[in-house]
């Protein structure tokens, strides 16, 4: 089923729904980074199903000297039965028109190999160590 997408604000029902790619479980920044941070200079946007809000994602386009990429800077959402990632790839990949590539962190070894059964690969291992 592929959803309807449309632009989204930072509402307070948008940042309870956003803080959940920010728990400790999912956070890429190791605690460092912050919701506000994160998604400062994103544009967000709203995923419909069914007539209602099930899911939100927030995108960044950032140009390089060869070339642009549209960063997924975070997504939640969900909706039992509905593979939301393969519902709402299409829509990304739309709006990633005139980059060169999309990109995405996660923790999340399910998406990774969502992923990469729809031609996503890993360019890269960022490790870390906290010193204080």
């Amino acid at each position: 089923m592929l959803a309807q997408v449309r632009p989204g604000v930072l509402d307070e029902e948008a940042r309870a729904a956003y803080a959940a790619a920010y728990t400790p479980d999912r956070d890429t920044s190791a605690g460092l980074g912050s919701m506000e941070a994160g998604m400062r200079g994103a544009k967000l946007f709203e995923v419909v199903l069914r007539g209602e809000v099930v899911g939100r994602y927030a995108l960044r386009m950032i140009d390089h000297p060869n070339g642009a990429e549209l960063h997924i800077v975070a997504a939640a959402g969900g909706l039992r039965g509905v593979d939301l990632v393969a519902a709402v790839l299409p829509h990304v990949e739309h709006q990633a028109a005139g980059a060169d590539r999309i990109t995405t962190c996660t923790r999340r070894k399910g998406l990774v190999r969502k992923l990469q059964k729809q031609g996503w690969q890993i360019d890269c291992y960022t490790l870390g160590k906290r010193l204080k």
